[in-house]
């Protein structure tokens, strides 16, 4: 009998089907399935089965580029050896538009991946299995091993009451920051120019920049000095890897996994910077880069597509962005600009005083890059969780996370060079670049996966590239110790906390986010309204959730001492 699977492509607005909440035995199936003891293809130890397949359904939310779940060979494989047939519901695009209605209603499969986040488990009290009593070193070796190597990662998975509803995924091998400041070292040789150090020989590179034709293709005017990306809702200013706020770190704030909402810890207390003096000063000093016409005009409301199109030249194959936010250099910048790109070090804060004024910080994404809650649960009305446990045990199996992660060994996107060692292969189409190919050929980040520190993977050019960019980095994020390090996927909330961080933290947000391109742009007097400005804030009940966040941030270092 074959899977059936949901596509719900972009366009198109996907209708609710009723999905029923339990996995059964298939009784009409007769025969045995059997996996040989030793290597399966996908290199999984496995294990003799014997008896009927247990039909299961799951719900995967995908990356919209990401092909059929059900045309992954290694995905089919780890199917086969747990015994079981899944019948794949797969949602590429507005699963948040849908998601309250289905749960509201009960309208689970028994497996759902990448679909919920924590307080799902309170808002829907009884929808979800505690897998708690499911988990042991005999019946999940897998994910057992991960709990006791990482314990990040079972902190992660706890609610306060103890319980486990959502696996979550390690995948150590990603760096410390998720963003890398790139200036183009091309126009710096053009002009004789070094790579500025400080706020100051920063705003005079873009000057130099923007008035002398730096790319010297004779347009004085095709320039753009720098670049950024904050289009979008959900505080976009203050969210996005790609926003100029990635240089508030000049002045001493520690930004820790993207510095959602702009909160981070400073001596053990969690702040808001977009009430911090320091931040006055870093929109002063945006707004007169702004005023100069050193800022992208068209920001503000390009959106990222147009954002990341810019970074790849014109149509004459020549560079006009000179500094930019980005991933990785052949990402951002295409494989004929990438060369001309090269990392900016954290710059030094110099305007009211000396260089070192501040201790400059760099954002440190680690904790947000390789771990991430609630990768997969269960339905509270799943009848054979034994079965799906074991099947979601074998996502965290060594050899099977890493082709979760970058593709199957039987697709030909992965290569098994040794027992715990791998190597990521070519993309098979030339005309896809390799972090596309991952997104495209496997479920990629989205998946539930174990990829163990022993694990050795050779990766392919742009992780290479990405890993290698980040040492510019290593030293300034080495300074920031547990007191000034506030990983927000580890705090706790109770479900009243939850609810009215929610509320609150809607409306700080649009007084944030509506003031900051007020100031940029000029329309406003940074001064003449910054108390007005604050104040509001405040009236918002930043303090509330400032006195929630940091009840939880306090018990979290307890926790880790």
């Amino acid at each position: 009998m074959k899977k059936k699977v949901l596509s719900v492509l972009l366009a198109v607005t996907m209708t609710a089907s009723v999905l029923g909440g339990c996995g059964s035995s298939n009784s009409s199936q007769t025969t045995t399935d059997s996996t040989a003891s030793g290597k399966t293809e996908s290199g999984t130890s496995g294990t003799e089965t014997t008896g009927e397949k247990v039909k299961l359904k799951a719900l995967i939310i995908s990356h919209p580029l990401t092909k059929d779940v059900t045309d992954m060979k290694w995905l089919q494989e780890i199917e086969e050896q747990a015994n079981v047939e899944i019948e794949w519901e797969q949602i590429r695009a507005d699963w948040e538009t849908v998601k309250s209605t289905r749960f509201a209603a009960g309208d689970i499969p028994d497996l759902l991946f990448n679909a919920t986040v924590d307080s799902d488990y309170t808002k829907y009290n009884g929808l979800f299995m505690d897998l708690t009593p499911y988990i042991s070193e005999e019946t999940t070796p897998n994910i057992t091993a991960m709990f006791t190597e990482e314990p990040d990662t079972k902190v992660l998975a706890t609610t306060l009451e103890g319980k486990i509803y959502g696996v979550p995924k390690f995948q150590g091998k990603w760096p410390s920051t998720n963003t890398v400041m790139f200036i183009n070292q091309t126009w710096l040789d053009n002009l004789g120019l070094e790579v500025p150090t400080t706020y100051t020989e920063f705003k005079e590179v873009l000057t130099a920049f923007k008035e002398q034709d730096a790319n010297g293709n004779g347009d004085p005017n095709d320039e753009i000095p720098l670049d950024y990306n904050a289009y979008g809702g959900n505080n976009a200013w203050f969210n996005s890897a790609y926003s100029l706020t990635n240089l508030i770190g000049s002045l001493g704030i520690q930004l820790t996994d993207w510095g959602t909402d702009a909160y981070f810890a400073e001596d053990s207390q969690v702040k808001n910077y977009a009430v911090d003096e320091r931040y006055k000063l870093f929109m002063k000093y945006i707004a007169d880069l702004y005023a100069d016409g050193l800022i992208n005009q068209n920001a503000l409301t390009n959106d990222y597509s147009a954002f990341q199109s810019l970074s790849r030249g014109n149509e004459n194959g020549d560079a006009i962005v000179g500094c930019v936010f980005g991933w990785e250099e052949t990402d951002k910048f295409g494989p004929t600009l990438y060369t001309q790109y090269t990392p900016v070090p954290a710059l030094e804060y110099d305007l009211d005083g000396a260089a070192g004024t501040y201790d400059t910080r760099w954002r440190n994404d680690y904790t947000g890059l390789n771990m991430a809650g609630n990768r997969v649960c269960m339905s509270a009305k799943c009848s054979n969780p034994e079965a799906a446990m074991k099947f979601i045990d074998l996502f965290y199996d060594s050899a099977v996370s890493v082709q979760g992660l970058f593709g199957g060994i039987t697709d030909g996107c992965v290569e098994q060079t040794g027992d715990n060692s791998f190597k990521v292969l070519d993309p098979l189409d030339p005309d896809t670049d390799p972090g596309t190919w991952k997104w495209t050929s496997t479920m990629a980040d989205n998946a539930p996966m174990y990829i163990r520190r022993s694990t050795e993977i050779e990766m392919a050019q742009d992780m290479t590239f990405a890993l290698e960019e980040r040492k510019t980095y290593d030293a300034v994020i080495a300074k920031a110790g547990k007191s000034d390090t506030y990983p927000q996927m580890f705090m706790k909330y109770t479900e009243e906390d939850q609810n009215t961080m929610a509320l609150t933290q809607a409306n700080i947000n649009n007084i944030i986010d509506n003031q900051w391109s007020l100031w940029m742009t000029g329309e406003q007097d940074i001064d003449a309204t910054w108390d007005s400005y604050v104040q509001s804030v405040y009236d918002a009940g930043l303090q509330q959730v400032l006195d929630i966040r940091q009840a939880a941030f306090d018990e979290y270092l307890k926790s880790v001492e």
